[in-house]
């Protein structure tokens, strides 16, 4: 199995990054398709690039520090991955680092996934760094169960 590796460096608080990896309109902002809660800790993707929806539940949680996601469902290469979130204090602002595990994918594959994730980070970074303030959404799972 593979784990792939992605680390950008955002230049803004903790706090606004972590409200792009933990509520809708977050998610929605940098996600290439939409996104949409799934129970009351839970996350569905789907997106024109997937060849079915996903959904991600969260299994930990630091805020503005760590959070974790178990690919509960979806496409065969991405059922039981893990994805990993972890925000280090930067000389300006965060490093976000990504780690999404236990991919079964030919290389080929793999190198296609790794540009896609690659190109979220790069949109996350740019909505952290041209948002002031994410518009209030009901629709979040700030507090997890």
């Amino acid at each position: 199995m593979v784990t792939l590796f992605h680390q950008v460096d955002i230049d803004a608080p903790a706090a606004r990054i972590w409200e792009q990896l933990t509520t809708r309109t977050g998610l929605q902002s940098w996600w290439s398709g939409t996104v949409s809660i799934a129970g009351g800790d839970s996350w569905r993707f789907t997106s024109s690039d997937l060849e079915a929806p996903i959904t991600v539940r969260v299994v930990e949680e630091e805020p503005d520090l760590r959070l974790e996601w178990l690919c509960v469902q979806g496409a065969p290469d991405w059922e039981n991955t893990l994805i990993l979130w972890t925000l280090k204090r930067a000389k300006q602002g965060f490093s976000v680092c990504l780690e999404h595990r236990d991919w079964r994918l030919d290389e080929a594959s793999l190198a296609a996934e790794n540009t896609r994730w690659g190109e979220r980070l790069i949109k996350l970074r740019a909505n952290c760094h041209h948002n002031d303030e994410l518009p209030h959404n009901d629709d979040d799972l700030s507090v997890w169960t």
